[in-house]
């Protein structure tokens, strides 16, 4: 067969090429069902682009913030388990924002400095709210703060550490921006949906993870080694930073 192919000349020869090709290819076929091994699939596998997306959005992840210090200061106030529902309420905001992103509302964000503006002074309104309720309590005898305290534990002080958590992150605009312009960097044209969704979910186990570890390992300290009212001035601390994160996102 192939000395008759190379005889030919011309269009001829084209044809025997292609159907050499296409005989190699069946081939390789059947190699891989005798063998067992997978045919190519839409599934998405880790690659280099993807790794990249993983090591940046880890970077941006583990650098302190607004999520970093208020799961600080309701680690502070309910323990390793108020740090779980705060790291739940912020996944479930860039959770949100991821899609905006997606179906590109966002680029609301994007192209109407009003309605970012208006996002950025309600954030930063927010921030300032949290942080001047922790620097009251310093105000506060603490025999008065032990004596409310299993009034609050509980389901309600989750609740207010998940709602606090979505709520801050909800109104902090840089995250929605933050995946309408790095998201795309790391999806090509081809690239099938569910690459987009294992990156997402990729990047929801990172943050959630890392804020409550965070949030136990503050936990486990502040046990160790603050008493009542050495907690009562970290907590304060606190507060000073996010009032000072408030400022910082109004004058950037």
């Amino acid at each position: 067969m192939h000395r008759k192919c190379h005889s030919r000349q011309g269009a001829g020869s084209d044809v025997c090429r292609r159907g050499a090709s296409g005989s190699i290819a069946v081939i390789e076929l059947g190699l891989l069902r005798r063998t067992g091994a997978r045919e190519p699939s839409s599934v998405p596998t880790p690659d280099s682009a993807f790794l990249a997306f993983l090591a940046v959005f880890a970077l941006l992840i583990v650098t302190p913030g607004p999520d970093t210090a208020l799961t600080v200061r309701n680690t502070l106030r309910g323990g390793w388990r108020a740090a779980w529902f705060t790291a739940f309420g912020v996944g479930l905001g860039t959770l949100a924002w991821a899609a905006a992103a997606v179906f590109g509302i966002t680029l609301l964000l994007e192209r109407s400095p009003l309605l970012y503006g208006m996002f950025k002074l309600a954030g930063a309104a927010y921030l300032a709210f949290l942080g001047l309720r922790s620097l009251l309590t310093l105000r506060r005898p603490i025999d008065a703060e032990r004596a409310e305290a299993p009034a609050v534990a509980g389901g309600s002080r989750d609740t207010d550490a998940l709602r606090q958590g979505l709520v801050s992150n909800l109104l902090n605009a840089k995250t929605g921006l933050f995946f309408l312009t790095l998201l795309p960097q790391f999806i090509a044209p081809g690239d099938p949906p569910s690459r987009l969704v294992v990156m997402i979910i990729a990047y929801e186990v990172m943050v959630i993870g890392w804020l409550a570890l965070y949030g136990y390992v503050v936990s486990r300290a502040a046990q160790r080694f603050a008493p009542g009212n050495i907690r009562r001035w970290l907590e304060a601390a606190t507060g000073v930073v996010l009032v000072g994160l408030a400022l910082h996102i109004v004058v950037a």
